[in-house]
């Protein structure tokens, strides 16, 4: 887990994490990004906004980097592409969540 003041920081290092992976012999990656506040306590974090981004990333598939539309639109990265995943349940989550898939690219929104 990592933790970023802006979900633009975050996005660009999934990225480079998920497309770096391989090429050093790591396994490949499964991010979920959700922002929103933490809570801090023993130099972890928990909440909310930690399980929302769990819960998306055991969807994500190898090499994903999956994140909510409200996060989405926070990110400012002119080198991001963004795909519609559509609409998913997460376990704990009331309502379903609208993903997108994150990939290097040059801002422009799929479906």
């Amino acid at each position: 887990m990592f933790l970023f003041r802006e979900a633009t920081a975050a996005v660009r290092a999934a990225l480079e994490m998920s497309e770096g992976a391989p090429a050093a012999g790591l396994p490949t990656t499964h991010i979920g990004i959700q922002s929103g506040p933490v809570v801090f306590q023993d130099g972890d974090v928990y909440g909310r906004t930690v399980n929302v981004a769990s819960r998306i990333a055991d969807l994500a598939e190898a090499g994903d980097v999956l994140t909510t539309e409200g996060t989405m639109r926070q990110v400012d990265a002119a080198e991001v592409d963004w795909t519609l995943v559509g609409p998913a349940e997460l376990q704990g989550v009331a309502t379903p969540v609208t993903l997108y898939r994150a990939t290097g690219g040059g801002s422009r929104l799929s479906s």
